[in-house]
Order: structure tokens, then C-alpha cells, then sequence
């Protein structure tokens, strides 16, 4: 069992698309979770002076953001250039985000969940797909589950400072902050050295039918060995 996760930790961590992704997603979550979770229902019920019911529908409509883009990204494809698609719908939604500290009324911020949560489920869908292709199959859930456990750690942290930060500069200025914020450092990762070659080992693997066996250039002799003795 450890050599087994001791393998899949080191099969991300010789993937920059992996390692980074998984890195820019725990900052991601440290940043704007805590604030939905506490401030938008401080927001509704405080600052704009709503219902129970009013903060159900502005949920629900991130609900119908995300159907609608599973039904439009299912119809019209993903691009070849996943990964990049996935980074760039990932930022947008937290620059959406940050519009849950400019609004002034329950139709805005309907607007904005109905944005983050279509968004969010557009770039979920390129990175479930990019792993399924270039992740070989034994070694996917050990993948998914490093996806998991790294991504959400920062949250205790997130719901722990939300309070206090929001004490200290406002409920509105936090929200905007942190969508700022988590829009940089996720468009930032981007750039790191290595990230974007995923997408075209992703468009190689659609061409060639060749999923699941992309090995980078900095993955070392005992990774090639294992991928060999795992490939049909």
C-alpha cells in the first residue's frame, strides 16, 4: 500500500500540470471558499437585507449555471487546448467571484453564482477529461485522490481567517479581494515552466488514440519503467 501511494505521489510530482494544478487549486480554495460559505449568507441576510429563500435562489442559480454549461461543453466539445481552457474559465470564475462584493441587489448576485458556477463546471469538465487521457488508468485514482486531499487542505484554514479578515477590512472588500486574488494565482499557474505542454499531449492522445501514455520530458528512468510495464 505505501509503495503504492509513494508511486502515485511521485507520478505527480514528476507532471508540472499536475503538481501545479494541484497547488493552484489549494490556493484557490484557501481564498474563496471561506468566503461563500460564511460571507455570502452574511451578505445576503446583513447587508442586503434578504430571506432564507432569497439565498436559496441565488444558490440555485449557480445550479443552472452549471447544468447549462455541462449541456453546452457536452454539445459543442472541449477545445484541444484543454488545459488552458480549464485555466482560463477557472480565473474568470473568480474574477466573477469578486462581483459578490460589488453587488447591490439579489438579481446581481444571482448573476454572479449563475457565472462562477457555470465557469467552475466548464474548466471540471476539461480537467476530468485531461486526466482521464493522460493519466494511465492504474494510477488514476491514486491521482484523483492526491487531487482531493491537496486541493481542499487549505480549507479549515479559509473558514478559520474569513471572520476576522472580513472584521477587519469589510464583507465587501473581502469578497472582492479574494475573487482578485484567486483569479491571479490561477491564471498565474499557468505560466509555471512545463504546464502548458499537457495540452498538446492531450491533442496527440485524441489524434493518435495513444491516451494515458504521455510521459514528460523530466520524468525519471523509474517512471518510464513503470508506464512500459503498464501499457498494454
Amino acid at each position: 500500500m505505501w509503495a503504492d501511494a509513494i508511486a502515485g505521489v511521485r507520478f505527480v510530482r514528476s507532471r508540472a500540470w499536475l503538481w501545479g494544478t494541484l497547488a493552484a487549486a489549494t490556493v484557490a480554495y484557501l481564498l474563496f471558499m471561506g468566503p461563500t460559505e460564511v460571507l455570502l449568507p452574511y451578505l445576503v441576510k446583513e447587508v442586503l437585507h434578504g430571506t432564507a429563500s432569497d439565498l436559496g435562489i441565488i444558490l440555485g442559480a449557480g445550479g443552472v449555471g452549471a447544468i447549462a454549461a455541462a449541456l453546452i461543453v457536452g454539445k459543442a466539445g472541449l477545445p484541444h487546448r484543454q488545459l488552458t481552457f480549464m485555466y482560463l474559465c477557472w480565473a474568470a470564475a473568480a474574477l466573477a467571484f469578486a462581483g459578490y462584493g460589488l453587488a447591490t441587489s439579489g438579481w446581481q448576485l444571482m448573476t454572479c453564482s449563475l457565472l462562477i458556477n457555470g465557469l467552475e463546471a466548464a474548466g471540471t469538465i476539461a480537467w476530468a477529461t485531461t486526466k482521464q487521457l493522460l493519466v494511465p488508468h492504474d494510477m488514476l485514482g491514486r491521482v484523483s485522490s492526491l487531487d482531493w486531499f491537496i486541493s481542499i487542505a487549505g480549507l479549515p484554514v479559509s473558514y478559520a481567517l474569513t471572520a476576522p479578515v472580513a472584521a477587519l477590512f469589510g464583507t465587501q472588500t473581502t469578497l472582492v479581494a479574494a475573487g482578485l486574488l484567486c483569479s491571479v494565482a490561477t491564471l498565474a499557474a499557468l505560466f509555471l515552466p512545463g504546464m502548458r505542454d499537457a495540452d498538446g499531449a492531450v491533442a496527440a492522445a485524441l489524434q493518435y488514440g495513444n491516451t494515458a501514455a504521455w510521459t514528460p520530458p523530466e520524468a525519471d528512468t523509474e517512471h518510464h519503467s513503470v508506464l512500459q510495464r503498464h501499457q498494454p
